[in-house]
């Protein structure tokens, strides 16, 4: 007896979050996060895959989806100025003693549509 097969998308978005390529998912749809942290005086840089799709044009809408997602007012905490801007979603932390003076943190979340193939977290050849 056979197991049934999952859907071309769920089999997109599970290989993207594994991040491995299938020849069903042509773009995965990325999230490039970067974080300073001021009070610390840290930065990170991280790459997170969200989904994957057969189409491009399917890839971007599942962008806008997403930022869409981030924006929604239900998602925002106390101290925290959103400002979506193109394909970029940026959240400035305040401090809770001075809320519209100092920032204590800016978080970046960065969207893009890749190739299958493209690995952004792939050292670049020199």
């Amino acid at each position: 007896m056979k197991a049934p097969k999952a859907s071309g998308f769920m089999t997109c978005a599970l290989v993207a979050a594994a991040t491995v390529a299938h020849a069903e998912c042509g773009w995965v749809l990325w999230n490039d996060e970067a974080r300073i942290d001021y009070a610390n005086q840290t930065e990170a840089r991280l790459w997170h895959a969200i989904a994957g799709a057969p189409k491009k044009t399917e890839c971007e809408a599942r962008l806008r989806e997403e930022i869409d997602r981030v924006m929604r007012s239900d998602n925002r905490p106390e101290g925290v100025l959103f400002k979506a801007q193109g394909n970029a979603v940026q959240l400035t932390y305040f401090r809770s003693d001075k809320p519209t003076e100092q920032m204590s943190k800016i978080q970046t979340f960065r969207y893009l549509c890749l190739p299958e193939n493209v690995d952004p977290r792939a050292p670049k050849a020199k």
